[in-house]
Protein backbone atom coordinates (compact mmCIF):
# COMPACT_ATOMS: atom_id res chain seq x y z
CA UNK A 1 0.00 0.00 0.00
CA UNK A 2 1.58 3.30 -1.13
CA UNK A 3 0.87 6.34 1.07
CA UNK A 4 1.97 9.91 0.12
CA UNK A 5 4.31 11.14 2.89
CA UNK A 6 3.20 14.72 2.43
CA UNK A 7 -0.43 13.95 3.39
CA UNK A 8 -1.64 13.57 6.96
CA UNK A 9 -5.03 12.16 5.89
CA UNK A 10 -6.46 10.85 2.69
CA UNK A 11 -9.37 8.77 1.61
CA UNK A 12 -11.54 7.37 -1.07
CA UNK A 13 -15.22 7.64 -0.16
CA UNK A 14 -15.32 6.52 3.49
CA UNK A 15 -11.90 4.89 3.56
CA UNK A 16 -9.43 7.18 5.34
CA UNK A 17 -6.04 7.10 7.00
CA UNK A 18 -4.60 9.55 9.48
CA UNK A 19 -1.11 10.11 10.88
CA UNK A 20 -1.22 10.71 14.63
CA UNK A 21 1.46 11.84 17.06
CA UNK A 22 1.73 9.99 20.37
CA UNK A 23 4.04 10.35 23.36
CA UNK A 24 4.33 8.57 26.70
CA UNK A 25 5.05 11.96 28.33
CA UNK A 26 2.76 14.96 28.85
CA UNK A 27 3.08 17.91 26.48
CA UNK A 28 4.51 20.08 29.29
CA UNK A 29 7.29 17.54 29.87
CA UNK A 30 10.60 18.84 28.42
CA UNK A 31 11.23 15.31 27.12
CA UNK A 32 7.88 15.11 25.30
CA UNK A 33 9.47 15.07 21.83
CA UNK A 34 12.05 12.49 22.85
CA UNK A 35 9.32 9.93 23.52
CA UNK A 36 7.18 10.71 20.45
CA UNK A 37 6.15 8.03 18.01
CA UNK A 38 3.94 8.37 14.94
CA UNK A 39 0.99 6.03 14.38
CA UNK A 40 -0.80 5.54 11.09
CA UNK A 41 -4.51 4.93 11.77
CA UNK A 42 -6.18 2.87 9.04
CA UNK A 43 -9.92 2.34 8.65
CA UNK A 44 -11.47 -1.08 9.26
CA UNK A 45 -12.66 -1.18 5.62
CA UNK A 46 -9.11 -0.80 4.34
CA UNK A 47 -7.77 -3.44 6.76
CA UNK A 48 -10.49 -5.86 5.61
CA UNK A 49 -9.68 -5.09 1.98
CA UNK A 50 -5.98 -5.88 2.55
CA UNK A 51 -6.74 -9.00 4.57
CA UNK A 52 -4.54 -7.87 7.46
CA UNK A 53 -5.03 -9.24 10.98
CA UNK A 54 -4.30 -7.61 14.35
CA UNK A 55 -0.65 -8.01 15.30
CA UNK A 56 0.59 -8.49 11.73
CA UNK A 57 4.17 -7.26 11.41
CA UNK A 58 4.68 -4.60 8.76
CA UNK A 59 7.69 -3.23 6.93
CA UNK A 60 8.05 -0.02 4.93
CA UNK A 61 9.90 1.29 1.91
CA UNK A 62 10.10 4.96 0.85
CA UNK A 63 9.93 6.08 -2.77
CA UNK A 64 10.00 9.78 -3.66
CA UNK A 65 7.22 11.35 -1.57
CA UNK A 66 5.45 8.07 -0.78
CA UNK A 67 5.90 5.15 1.57
CA UNK A 68 5.02 1.53 0.84
CA UNK A 69 3.70 -0.45 3.80
CA UNK A 70 3.45 -4.23 3.49
CA UNK A 71 3.47 -7.32 5.73
CA UNK A 72 6.80 -8.91 6.53
CA UNK A 73 7.56 -12.25 5.00
CA UNK A 74 7.22 -15.16 7.41
CA UNK A 75 11.01 -15.61 7.47
CA UNK A 76 11.67 -11.92 8.23
CA UNK A 77 8.90 -11.86 10.85
CA UNK A 78 10.48 -14.83 12.65
CA UNK A 79 13.88 -13.11 12.52
CA UNK A 80 12.39 -9.91 13.95
CA UNK A 81 10.61 -11.81 16.70
CA UNK A 82 13.85 -13.53 17.66
CA UNK A 83 15.71 -10.20 17.74
CA UNK A 84 12.92 -8.63 19.80
CA UNK A 85 13.09 -11.41 22.39
CA UNK A 86 16.86 -11.07 22.64
CA UNK A 87 16.58 -7.28 23.00
CA UNK A 88 13.93 -7.57 25.75
CA UNK A 89 16.21 -9.97 27.66
CA UNK A 90 19.13 -7.57 27.18
CA UNK A 91 17.02 -4.59 28.32
CA UNK A 92 15.82 -6.31 31.50
CA UNK A 93 19.32 -7.53 32.37
CA UNK A 94 20.82 -4.05 31.92
CA UNK A 95 17.98 -2.35 33.79
CA UNK A 96 18.09 -4.76 36.73
CA UNK A 97 21.87 -4.39 36.98
CA UNK A 98 21.95 -0.58 36.77
CA UNK A 99 19.18 -0.26 39.38
CA UNK A 100 21.73 -1.68 41.83
CA UNK A 101 24.16 1.15 40.98
CA UNK A 102 21.88 4.24 40.91
CA UNK A 103 24.57 6.76 41.83
CA UNK A 104 27.86 5.79 40.21
CA UNK A 105 26.57 3.64 37.37
CA UNK A 106 28.82 1.22 35.47
CA UNK A 107 31.03 1.28 32.39
CA UNK A 108 30.29 -1.13 29.54
CA UNK A 109 33.34 -3.19 30.52
CA UNK A 110 31.95 -3.60 34.04
CA UNK A 111 28.50 -4.46 32.69
CA UNK A 112 29.99 -6.97 30.29
CA UNK A 113 31.97 -8.67 33.06
CA UNK A 114 29.05 -8.80 35.49
CA UNK A 115 26.63 -10.20 32.90
CA UNK A 116 29.19 -12.42 31.16
CA UNK A 117 28.67 -10.80 27.76
CA UNK A 118 31.27 -11.62 25.13
CA UNK A 119 30.91 -8.60 22.80
CA UNK A 120 33.62 -5.95 23.16
CA UNK A 121 31.23 -3.14 22.24
CA UNK A 122 27.44 -3.08 22.67
CA UNK A 123 24.88 -3.15 19.84
CA UNK A 124 24.46 0.56 19.01
CA UNK A 125 20.85 0.11 17.90
CA UNK A 126 19.97 -1.56 21.19
CA UNK A 127 21.74 1.17 23.17
CA UNK A 128 19.64 3.83 21.37
CA UNK A 129 16.52 1.81 22.17
CA UNK A 130 17.53 1.62 25.85
CA UNK A 131 17.73 5.41 25.97
CA UNK A 132 14.08 5.55 24.89
CA UNK A 133 12.71 2.43 26.60
CA UNK A 134 14.57 2.38 29.92
CA UNK A 135 15.80 5.95 30.46
CA UNK A 136 19.45 5.03 29.92
CA UNK A 137 21.89 7.92 30.08
CA UNK A 138 25.61 7.74 29.31
CA UNK A 139 28.03 10.13 30.97
CA UNK A 140 31.67 10.70 30.12
CA UNK A 141 33.69 10.19 33.31
CA UNK A 142 37.43 10.35 32.76
CA UNK A 143 38.25 7.85 30.01
CA UNK A 144 35.10 5.80 30.58
CA UNK A 145 31.54 6.19 29.32
CA UNK A 146 29.39 5.42 32.35
CA UNK A 147 25.92 3.93 31.98
CA UNK A 148 23.19 4.72 34.49
CA UNK A 149 19.43 5.07 34.57
CA UNK A 150 17.76 8.46 34.40
CA UNK A 151 16.24 9.39 37.75
CA UNK A 152 12.44 9.43 37.77
CA UNK A 153 11.86 10.37 41.43
CA UNK A 154 12.32 13.66 43.30
CA UNK A 155 12.33 13.72 47.10
CA UNK A 156 11.29 16.36 49.62
CA UNK A 157 12.20 16.83 53.29
CA UNK A 158 11.56 19.20 56.18
CA UNK A 159 14.13 19.61 58.96
CA UNK A 160 11.63 20.48 61.70
CA UNK A 161 12.34 18.46 64.84
CA UNK A 162 15.75 17.17 63.65
CA UNK A 163 19.30 17.98 64.65
CA UNK A 164 21.80 18.42 61.81
CA UNK A 165 23.53 15.05 62.38
CA UNK A 166 20.22 13.18 62.22
CA UNK A 167 19.23 15.14 59.12
CA UNK A 168 22.48 14.35 57.27
CA UNK A 169 22.20 10.67 58.18
CA UNK A 170 18.68 10.52 56.74
CA UNK A 171 19.90 11.99 53.45
CA UNK A 172 22.80 9.55 53.26
CA UNK A 173 20.55 6.56 53.98
CA UNK A 174 18.37 7.65 51.04
CA UNK A 175 21.47 8.00 48.79
CA UNK A 176 20.67 11.68 48.12
CA UNK A 177 23.25 13.36 45.87
CA UNK A 178 21.86 16.89 45.70
CA UNK A 179 19.81 19.13 47.98
CA UNK A 180 17.85 22.08 46.56
CA UNK A 181 16.84 24.58 49.23
CA UNK A 182 13.40 26.01 48.38
CA UNK A 183 13.23 28.45 51.31
CA UNK A 184 13.03 32.04 50.10
CA UNK A 185 15.51 33.07 52.81
CA UNK A 186 17.85 30.17 53.73
CA UNK A 187 18.38 31.17 57.36
CA UNK A 188 17.38 29.27 60.48
CA UNK A 189 17.56 29.70 64.22
CA UNK A 190 18.13 25.97 64.37
CA UNK A 191 21.84 25.14 64.52
CA UNK A 192 23.25 23.80 61.24
CA UNK A 193 20.40 24.72 58.91
CA UNK A 194 21.40 28.17 57.68
CA UNK A 195 22.80 28.22 54.15
CA UNK A 196 26.55 28.53 54.78
CA UNK A 197 26.90 25.91 57.52
CA UNK A 198 24.42 23.56 55.84
CA UNK A 199 26.33 23.75 52.58
CA UNK A 200 29.56 22.90 54.42
CA UNK A 201 27.99 19.95 56.25
CA UNK A 202 26.57 18.55 53.03
CA UNK A 203 29.87 18.97 51.19
CA UNK A 204 31.59 16.87 53.84
CA UNK A 205 29.42 13.89 52.88
CA UNK A 206 29.47 14.49 49.12
CA UNK A 207 26.04 16.09 48.70
CA UNK A 208 25.68 19.14 46.44
CA UNK A 209 23.78 22.17 47.81
CA UNK A 210 21.79 24.62 45.70
CA UNK A 211 19.56 27.48 46.84
CA UNK A 212 16.52 28.36 44.74
CA UNK A 213 14.88 31.42 46.27
CA UNK A 214 12.46 31.74 43.32
CA UNK A 215 10.65 28.61 44.53
CA UNK A 216 10.31 29.93 48.08
CA UNK A 217 7.02 31.15 49.52
CA UNK A 218 7.20 34.99 49.61
CA UNK A 219 7.45 36.79 52.95
CA UNK A 220 4.05 38.41 52.43
CA UNK A 221 2.07 35.16 52.38
CA UNK A 222 4.24 33.53 55.07
CA UNK A 223 3.52 36.37 57.49
CA UNK A 224 -0.18 36.26 56.69
CA UNK A 225 -0.21 32.52 57.42
CA UNK A 226 1.43 33.07 60.81
CA UNK A 227 -1.30 35.56 61.66
CA UNK A 228 -4.41 33.62 60.65
CA UNK A 229 -3.11 30.04 60.09
CA UNK A 230 -5.34 29.84 57.06
CA UNK A 231 -3.57 27.18 55.00
CA UNK A 232 -6.27 27.19 52.32
CA UNK A 233 -5.61 30.88 51.59
CA UNK A 234 -1.83 30.33 51.78
CA UNK A 235 -1.84 27.54 49.20
CA UNK A 236 -4.25 29.43 46.97
CA UNK A 237 -1.82 32.37 46.89
CA UNK A 238 1.19 30.12 46.19
CA UNK A 239 -0.66 28.33 43.38
CA UNK A 240 -0.84 31.69 41.60
CA UNK A 241 2.83 32.39 42.26
CA UNK A 242 3.91 29.03 40.84
CA UNK A 243 2.28 29.93 37.50
CA UNK A 244 4.82 32.73 36.99
CA UNK A 245 7.10 32.20 33.99
CA UNK A 246 10.30 32.60 36.03
CA UNK A 247 9.08 30.11 38.64
CA UNK A 248 8.16 27.61 35.90
CA UNK A 249 11.66 27.97 34.45
CA UNK A 250 13.18 27.21 37.85
CA UNK A 251 11.05 24.08 38.10
CA UNK A 252 12.42 23.02 34.70
CA UNK A 253 15.94 23.64 36.05
CA UNK A 254 15.16 21.41 39.04
CA UNK A 255 13.97 18.68 36.67
CA UNK A 256 17.14 18.92 34.62
CA UNK A 257 19.32 18.59 37.72
CA UNK A 258 17.21 15.81 39.20
CA UNK A 259 17.62 13.59 36.15
CA UNK A 260 21.37 13.54 36.70
CA UNK A 261 21.49 13.49 40.51
CA UNK A 262 19.19 12.01 43.12
CA UNK A 263 17.64 15.22 44.44
CA UNK A 264 15.72 16.34 47.53
CA UNK A 265 13.84 19.63 48.00
CA UNK A 266 14.34 21.21 51.43
CA UNK A 267 12.07 23.37 53.54
CA UNK A 268 11.28 23.61 57.27
CA UNK A 269 7.96 21.87 57.93
CA UNK A 270 8.13 18.19 58.83
CA UNK A 271 4.58 17.68 57.52
CA UNK A 272 4.81 18.34 53.78
CA UNK A 273 1.04 18.88 53.55
CA UNK A 274 1.56 22.12 55.50
CA UNK A 275 4.45 23.29 53.35
CA UNK A 276 4.55 25.03 49.98
CA UNK A 277 6.88 22.27 48.69
CA UNK A 278 3.74 20.12 48.39
CA UNK A 279 2.59 22.31 45.50
CA UNK A 280 6.02 22.12 43.88
CA UNK A 281 5.74 18.34 44.17
CA UNK A 282 2.29 18.38 42.57
CA UNK A 283 3.66 20.44 39.68
CA UNK A 284 6.46 17.89 39.20
CA UNK A 285 3.98 15.01 39.25
CA UNK A 286 2.12 16.67 36.38
CA UNK A 287 5.36 16.53 34.42
CA UNK A 288 5.59 12.76 34.96
CA UNK A 289 7.83 12.66 38.05
CA UNK A 290 7.30 10.41 41.03
CA UNK A 291 7.66 12.27 44.35
CA UNK A 292 8.65 10.78 47.70
CA UNK A 293 8.57 12.67 50.99
CA UNK A 294 11.36 11.64 53.37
Amino acid sequence: MWVPISLYSLGTNNIKMRLQKQSSRGKKDPNYEKYVKWVLVISQDRVNQLGWKEGVELTEETKNDSICIKPLSKQNAERNNCERVLYEEFKMSIKNLLERYPINGLSWTQIRDKLNYSQRVPNNKWVKNLEKDAGLIRIKRGKDMVWRLENDTIYTIGYEGMIIEEFIKKLKNANIQQLIDVREIPLSRKNGFSKTILQEKLKEVGITYKHCSELGSPKRIRHQLHQDWNYEAFFKEYKEIIKDEDVQQKIKDVEKDAKMKKTVLLCFEKDYTKCHRRLIAEELKEQGWMVSHL
